[in-house]
């Protein structure tokens, strides 16, 4: 049986029961939707053992960052740790990175300070780990990218911060990208 009215239409079952179609989206897609998704990439030639690849502090106090998905990519086999940690009190130097929004009609800019090889951030608090391996890719070199979904699953207030940290110094260099969120406390 079909029901309408003021130009709407529904559909009852045999059982009397609503006929719905409902449409999920992600967070992320929310998010992008109202302008608060971004985008933080580093790409480097020289980065030291030592030194974070990228690094990402939120610096809102009304929002929680949350992390969504990171793609990493070093050009020698070796391990990359994906790290959180508090950097209140710390004086974070490196190469400045600006976050692009991933809705480029919204004029929002992001609430997180970032940078490309990052020297002072500790280097505690891993929470995952990515082995670099080696092998031809579609381009024809010789490193392959790795992503990694967090499915929104880390979550950084004020003045904390996510990470990746190379443990062996590259070759040549290095490409890392955090897309991550906005949502208010």
């Amino acid at each position: 049986m079909r029901i309408t009215g003021n130009t709407y239409t529904a559909e009852i079952t045999a059982e009397q029961q609503l006929m719905t179609r409902a449409v999920q989206i992600s967070a992320l897609h929310e998010a992008s939707l109202k302008g608060d998704a971004f985008a933080w990439s580093a790409v480097s030639s020289n980065i030291a053992t030592t030194d974070c690849m990228i690094l990402v502090a939120n610096t809102s106090t009304t929002q929680y960052l949350v992390i969504d998905h990171i793609y990493a990519r070093g050009d020698i086999a070796g391990n990359m740790n994906c790290k959180v940690c508090s950097v209140s009190g710390l004086t974070l130097a490196g190469t400045g990175i600006t976050g692009v929004n991933l809705n480029p009609s919204k004029a929002k800019v992001a609430l997180a300070s970032a940078w490309s090889a990052e020297t002072a951030s500790p280097a505690t608090s891993i929470i995952h780990v990515i082995y670099q391996a080696l092998g031809v890719n579609a381009q024809g070199t010789t490193s392959i990218h790795n992503r990694v979904d967090f499915n929104g699953g880390i979550i950084l207030d004020y003045k904390y911060a996510f990470g990746i940290d190379t443990i062996l110094e590259p070759a040549a260099g290095f490409e890392a990208t955090v897309i991550g969120y906005y949502i208010d406390k």
